[in-house]
């Protein structure tokens, strides 16, 4: 079903502005920058990527009996194909995460996300050329209880592309806080952090990173449909507070699991797996009037 074109301007503002990133109030400016290793695809084809972001956080505000705040998160995606009978993708995605949480000891947390994912010509011409079919409206609701030391827990359910096709799906995670050390266990993520020096931490992440961007295609006189990335990343980690709220960070691992599901520039649709490959990621980070806490 197609979405009207009104919904696009309503989705990106009559939601603004309400959050709270599990980190911290401090509001804060990231930007990321991710390499991906050539692999195969398919057979006979190879592809290469790379992914740059920008993410903006807001300090957080009394609203409701709880805290809000704002972000917003940018990223643009540029996959490189070889024998693939279509043009290199550069994929954009918008999104303005809308946090609350409230409560001290346990605290319930929801974010709804409004998120434009398309490819670039509608993008660069997005009130023109825009329509519902690039928007989507994401969210998570969880509980948790984060004890200063020892053990915890975090409950609830999402709803994004993070798997590939937008799904619905549980979180579930078992929480742990040492003097040096925290602990992320379960679904749909896991991470874990040691905390080296007063201001290194190192440790291990391993998360889903797909995604779906609808697809305009300028070369089929305005064929339409959704670039559907499945994939999951394992890294080490490693966190730098050089100065007063300002950080570093990188992670090197493996991309895995990866299929990929778009359309040619002749019209015929590529579903097909992609090999493993090596993915670098670096990111700087700076806090407003707060010092780094770690990863």
């Amino acid at each position: 079903m197609v979405r009207p074109r009104l919904l696009l301007p309503v989705v990106l503002f009559g939601c603004a502005p309400t959050g709270m990133l599990h980190a911290s109030d401090a509001a804060f400016i990231r930007a990321h920058y991710v390499h991906l290793e050539d692999a195969s695809l398919g057979d006979d084809a190879h592809m290469d990527g790379r992914e740059t972001g920008l993410s903006l956080q807001s300090p957080t505000f009394d609203v409701l009996g709880g805290r809000f705040a704002i972000g917003a998160d940018y990223v643009y995606t540029h996959y490189a194909y070889t024998d693939v009978a279509s043009r290199d993708r550069d994929l954009h995605r918008l999104a303005v995460p809308l946090h609350w949480h409230t409560g001290d000891t346990t605290v319930f947390r929801a974010t709804l996300t409004p998120t434009v994912a398309t490819s670039s010509n509608v993008m660069k011409d997005l009130f023109k050329r825009g329509t519902g079919e690039d928007v989507n409206l994401y969210g998570e609701a969880v509980a948790e209880r984060i004890p200063d030391t020892g053990w915890g827990w975090r409950a609830g359910a999402g709803y994004d592309d993070r798997f590939g096709d937008p799904q619905a799906y549980p979180v579930l995670m078992a929480l742990h806080r040492g003097e040096r050390t925290s602990l992320q266990l379960g679904w749909p993520h896991t991470r874990f952090d040691w905390r080296t020096h007063e201001r290194v931490w190192l440790g291990v992440n391993v998360e889903p990173a797909g995604g779906q961007w609808h697809v305009v295609s300028d070369e089929r006189d305005g064929a339409e449909f959704d670039y559907t990335v499945e994939a999951w990343r394992a890294a080490l980690t490693a966190h730098w507070a050089f100065a007063e709220g300002w950080s570093i960070g990188a992670q090197l691992g493996s991309e895995f699991d990866r299929h990929h599901d778009f359309e040619d520039d002749l019209g015929t649709r590529l579903d097909v797996d992609a090999g493993s490959t090596g993915f670098a990621e670096l990111l700087v980070r700076y806090r407003f009037g707060a010092d780094d806490e770690g990863p």
